[in-house]
């Protein structure tokens, strides 16, 4: 950029650098700070003469102008103390410039000790990365900022610091930590068999994290709808280095970052959650949870609950996988290929489904309940399942089919099938694939014929239609078969509502739901 001195803000879901350029002249005591700071980088004026004077470094004692190149772009997100305090330094003569370019992001006290920054470490520490510069931070932000190989990072505790660090002809930056090994793509110990009985709905489960399906969990309370959505999450592949440094930094714009995910992550916001927190918002522009949840799960419990604005806003994201936000001075744009798994009750009082215990709602209240989630939302689940309740001579017998070695040989199978057709035909999840791509990877003529009738007897959406074929591609993926079959088909129609979720009656239960 042509600077020595280099400060960094968050704009548009990332980190900018900018120049910092400091002239001491001739006038009135005063320090004149321009190119568009925000209100914390304003207030530094008042703070930088404490913290010189506590480390005996001498302040200008006339006009003091600090300028922020280049001047269009808005400076918030990070601290710009340290950044200051720096140019401040170099040009009043008391250290030589660095003949390296410096990115300090730091904020200052009264009494010169370097504070945390309280968001954007890693982002800034990949931006120095790019150009080759050193980061200069606060002790307590270093191993966020090495998580990325290859940074320089320096980390004086003060001003006084800073300056002896400066003096040298190329300061020794601080030493790595020793990274962590593990294993590249390996799904840590599912324990799918903690849900007992629920077959048909474990199942489901396997299905989704092989195919990345959205799945719907309908049943009354305690029937295990919200821990089998946890093992969903534990059931997917542990992101690689690439994506691990990508969830990181998307965490970054909302805290301190202590180490890097080992884990898909998963996200369960609360129904009052509004859709700006959901989706992404605020300045500078954050993401929302259902980005936090890329790769991942984003569960939303209690799903009717949910404001509709939040819901319906679900629809385009989940179509095109990433998140796009405008607003009048920036926009961003945030990935989202996030596996949504919603849960519900089939009625307010939960037990419309229960064999034992009464419903106390009125049809007026159940069809009320039921209009809450749109049919353009529902039409969204590739998967759908009730669950009823579990017998509890099942709690101490021993686990039942699929138990976890089951899923991960599925998910094993799935797997290498799915990276044969990758490198045959260029997709692997049929997620993503068209109708024509499924179709032409082999299903047998008899099998179509029973998807067809299934959709004409249902009145299924195309959408609906589409997402059963994927769902069939799938099942045929997890037994290690290149062509979809009766049964695959069979099962996927068994995953689709067998009537209108809009409507008050729920979900018929399936025979398995205790087995």
């Amino acid at each position: 950029m042509g600077h020595s001195i280099l400060g960094a803000c968050l704009h548009s879901g990332s980190a900018l650098l900018f120049g910092v350029e400091c002239l001491v002249e001739r006038g009135l005591p005063r320090i004149v700070l321009i190119g568009l700071p925000d209100a914390a980088a304003r207030e530094t004026r008042d703070r930088l003469p404490a913290a010189f004077a506590q480390h005996q470094l001498r302040f200008p004692k006339s006009k003091v102008l600090l300028n922020l190149v280049p001047a269009q772009l808005p400076k918030r997100g990070l601290p710009l103390d340290l950044a200051l305090a720096t140019a401040v330094l170099i040009a009043s003569g008391q250290v030589q410039a660095p003949a390296w370019p410096l990115l300090a992001v730091a904020e200052l006290d009264l009494e010169g000790q370097l504070r945390p920054a309280p968001r954007g470490i890693l982002l800034a520490a990949r931006e120095a990365q790019r150009v080759g510069a050193t980061l200069c931070v606060a002790p307590e932000d270093v191993e966020e900022a090495q998580l990325l190989p290859g940074v320089s990072v320096l980390a004086p505790r003060h001003l006084g610091e800073l300056r002896e660090q400066l003096q040298n002809a190329r300061p020794q930056p601080v030493q790595a930590r020793p990274g962590t090994a593990r294993a590249l793509g390996s799904r840590p110990a599912a324990c799918l068999e903690e849900v007992r009985g629920q077959e048909h709905a474990r199942n489901a489960a396997i299905l989704a994290a092989a195919g990345r399906h959205s799945l719907l969990l309908q049943g009354p309370p305690g029937t295990g709808k919200s821990l089998l959505a946890r093992k969903v999450a534990a059931l997917l592949p542990a992101p690689d280095p690439q994506q691990a440094i990508a969830l990181a930094c998307l965490e970054s714009l909302h805290g301190p970052v202590p180490q890097l995910p080992q884990q898909a992550p998963f996200r369960a916001p609360h129904h009052s959650v509004s859709p700006q927190a959901l989706f992404g918002g605020g300045r500078p522009i954050r993401p929302g949870e259902l980005s936090r949840a890329h790769g991942g799960v984003l569960f939303l419990d209690e799903l009717p609950e949910f404001a509709r604005p939040a819901l319906e806003g679900l629809r385009q994201p989940l179509e095109d996988r990433e998140v796009r936000i405008e607003r009048a001075q920036e926009s961003a744009c945030f990935p989202a290929d996030s596996l949504l798994i919603a849960a519900r009750n089939p009625c307010p009082c939960g037990f419309a489904t229960h064999p034992e215990r009464p419903c106390l709602c009125t049809p007026a209240a159940l069809a009320r309940y039921a209009r809450r989630t749109s049919g353009p939302l529902l039409d969204r689940f590739d998967i759908f399942v009730e669950m009823g309740p579990v017998d509890p001579a099942l709690f101490e017998r021993p686990p039942t089919s699929p138990t976890d070695a089951d899923a991960q040989a599925q998910l094993q199978l799935a797997q290498e099938v799915q990276a044969a057709r990758q490198r045959q035909s260029g997709w692997s999840h049929a997620r993503s694939a068209s109708r024509e791509q499924i179709q032409a990877s082999g299903i047998r003529s008899s099998a179509q014929s029973l998807l067809t009738e299934a959709a004409a007897k249902l009145h299924w959406s195309g959408r609906a239609y589409l997402r059963s074929l994927r769902v069939a591609r799938t099942l045929a993926d997890c037994q290690g078969s290149t062509t979809m079959d009766d049964h695959h088909v069979l099962g996927a129609i068994s995953y689709r509502p067998q009537q209108d979720p809009q409507e008050g009656s729920p979900l018929p239960a399936p025979s398995s739901a205790t087995d």
